[in-house]
Order: C-alpha cells, then structure tokens, then sequence
C-alpha cells in the first residue's frame, strides 16, 4: 500500500493571518483532512503532520521554527512515506500579487514530477493564475526522503485570492486536485490496495445482517444488536457497519461466547481490553461497558480510529484504548492482522468467515428460492405427465368400446 505525508503548514504558535483575519493554518488543515479521504478512499495510506492547531514544538519550549520543520520532516521520514505534499498559502507585500505557485527542491526529479501535477491539477481546478513550478531550498524539501513538494495555493493578501482559500466549496476542490496529482504521480498499481475498507457505506440491510446471523446459529442477543450498528456506523467515522458486526461475529461467537467474557452482561461485542490491559485469560483485563449502546460506540470508535477516519483520534469516546498511536494502522479489515490481534490472519478471517457469507447470504437465500420454485415446477410437470397418461389410457379405452 503506497503511503503519503500531507503537512498542513503552520499551526499553533506559528500563524500567518491575512486579509479578514484569514489564517492560513486553518487553511492548510481543512485542505489536508479532505485530501486525506480522498486518497485514503482509493487505498493510498495517508499520514498528516497534525490533526489540529498546534505547531510541532514542546510547549514548554519558546517556539522555534526550525524545531518545528524538523518535526514535519521527521514524522514523514519514520514513516517511510512515499511522497510528501506541504500546503500552505502565500504572502506578499504588494496586494496585487496573485495566483498559485508549487516547490520542488531540484528540477529533473520525481520531486520535480510531483509539483508539476499538483500545479497543474490547482490551476485548472481553482481558475487561478499559473505562476509555475519553482525550485527552492526550503527545509522541508530539503530534508524530506521522499519526493516532496510545497504548494502555495493562492495569495492571503489578495482580496480575490483570499476569498477563494476562505471558501469551504474551494477548500474541496483544493483538496481533490491535491489528491488527484498524488494518485497520478503513484500510478494505479501503487494505490489501488487489495482487500476490504474498513470505512464506506453499507451494501447491505440490517435485516440480510440478522438473517445471516440466526442461520448461524446467533443467540437473539447478538440478532438484536445488529440495527445499533447500522443506526450508529456513519456517525462514528463512517464505519462500514456489516464490517464491525462481522468482527463481533468473531470476537463473541455469535453472541454466544464461551471464552473469558462471560456473556452480554458486559455489553463488550469486539473483545476489548481495559485501558491498561492484561493477559488474554484474565478477565479484570477485559472492559465492561454500562449498555450495549456504549459498547457498540467503543467498537465502531476503535476501527474509525485504526482506518484513520476524519475526526479521529476522537476526544471523547467510550473507546478505553483510543490511543493515537493506531490512527491510521489498519485502513482495511485485512490489515487488522498483527495489530488489532496477534494473528496475521486474524483480520482476513473476519473477511473470509463472517463478512462474505453475510454479503452473500441475501444471494443465497434467493438461490434456495429459486431452487425450491424449480422444484415445485418440476413436480407439477411430473403430475401433467401423470394425467396426461391417465388421459391417453381412458381414451384408448373410449375409442375400443
């Protein structure tokens, strides 16, 4: 799965304000996070230098933007990104300077190939006038190990650009020309990543869900808890609710347990552990939750919070281990292997034995109905061949009298 650092610049301590009292660190957020769905949409795993307004220096520190631009650089480079994409908005003393420009370090690079896309993509999305791809010793550039590019989308002290970077409907078209250009630059077999995602919408309804559940056996508990994981998925993160109800599946046996969770009484559907942890036999290790409401919160929050879903990590949450740490780690339910369980099969089993067969299941059981009809005309046909010979033989007999 390729893998993409998008930095929205400044933030924190470190603001630039423009006309109206534009800032461009809310710019710059608002741009990354809707290219983050995006990419992460087509499979690209996307990693951002923040999540909020904070700057990437110790608090207790004085700020110090070199501290800061070796932050940004850092969190790119442990995480091996594939490319890295730094947005930002421009500045200028005279207020008639306008239009959008894009960085690379050195020309006749991937670099070089990078910023010419986003450039590209930006100027024909936003209307803005083409100041060019540029070359320039920024640190980011400089210091990045991967292709890197700086975009300056438009000019903060132009009142017509500034009423463009303003614009919540323009922030998106930002946001997808950005995105556009890295999913040209990796190329279709670099993003298009096997296997199932976690977020998206249902393609199936609760009732299939239920369906499939009670032919497996599920205690009417587990059948019952279905319709609060199609009522609450889009609400937390976007969840794809056949998904988490496929790993409660697993993780409870289908409502029937058997394992160190005694049963429903604890209203925990996914398995979870306390905060703190402990051994897997060890039941003061495991959470209990008030109601089966809070517990299918804390399930659906953690999977938003391992697909990297906007808005999370999520402030408060029910989740006892909502650790940022796993923001991002598993954006589908293959990936879960090795991080939500030690089992490297262990997400390509809920894929595998739980959620294709309740998908199916609907085409199953119109395949039973189709056989049964087929079985019904067959044995009326048999029937009209039965009269048919009686017919025959009482007519024989009529002609020979």
């Amino acid at each position: 799965m390729a893998r993409v650092c998008l930095d929205p610049g400044h933030g924190g301590r470190n603001q630039n304000i423009g006309l109206g009292g534009y800032r461009e660190s809310d710019f710059a957020l608002a741009a990354a996070l809707e290219a983050q769905k995006h990419l992460r949409a087509a499979g690209v795993e996307v990693v951002l230098t923040r999540r909020g307004d904070y700057d990437l220096c110790n608090p207790e520190d004085s700020w110090s933007e070199v501290t800061d631009l070796q932050s940004r650089c850092a969190i790119a480079n442990n995480a091996k990104a594939d490319l890295y994409v730094s947005i930002h908005s421009n500045a200028a003393g005279n207020p008639d300077a306008h239009g959008t420009e894009t960085y690379c370090y050195q020309t006749g690079s991937k670099a070089e190939v990078l910023a010419q896309a986003i450039q590209r993509r930006l100027v024909q999305a936003l209307g803005t006038y083409d100041r060019g791809v540029k070359t320039a010793n920024f640190y980011v550039l400089r210091n990045t190990t991967m292709p890197a590019a700086l975009t300056e989308v438009a000019f903060h002290t132009n009142p017509d650009d500034v009423a463009i970077l303003r614009d919540p409907d323009k922030q998106k078209v930002t946001a997808k020309a950005i995105a556009d250009a890295v999913l040209e630059v990796l190329g279709p077999a670099a993003w298009n990543a096997p296997g199932e995602a976690i977020l998206g919408l249902s393609r199936i309804p609760v009732g299939q869900a239920q369906a499939w559940a009670k032919s497996r056996g599920a205690s009417q508990w587990f059948i019952d808890l279905a319709p609060l994981y199609w009522e609450l998925a889009s609400k937390r993160g976007g969840v794809k609710p056949e998904v988490a109800y496929a790993q409660a599946a697993k993780e409870t046996r289908f409502g029937n347990f058997g394992g160190v969770i005694p049963g429903p009484e604890w209203h925990n559907p996914c398995g979870f552990k306390t905060k703190s942890g402990g051994a897997n036999d060890d039941p003061n290790a495991h959470a209990r939750f008030p109601d089966d409401r809070t517990g299918v919160m804390a399930h659906l929050d953690h999977l938003a919070l391992y697909a990297g879903a906007v808005g999370y990590p999520k402030a408060n949450t029910p989740d006892p281990r909502h650790f940022p740490s796993i923001e991002g780690k598993a954006q589908t339910v293959e990936a879960l292997g090795g991080h939500w369980a030690p089992s490297a099969d262990y997400g390509a089993s809920i894929v595998r034995d739980y959620l294709t067969p309740m998908l199916n299941f609907k085409q199953e059981a119109d395949l039973a109905a189709l056989k049964a009809e087929l079985e019904r005309v067959k044995k009326e046909r048999d029937e009209y061949k039965r009269r048919l010979v009686q017919i025959r033989e009482l007519t024989d007999i009529w002609k020979g009298v």
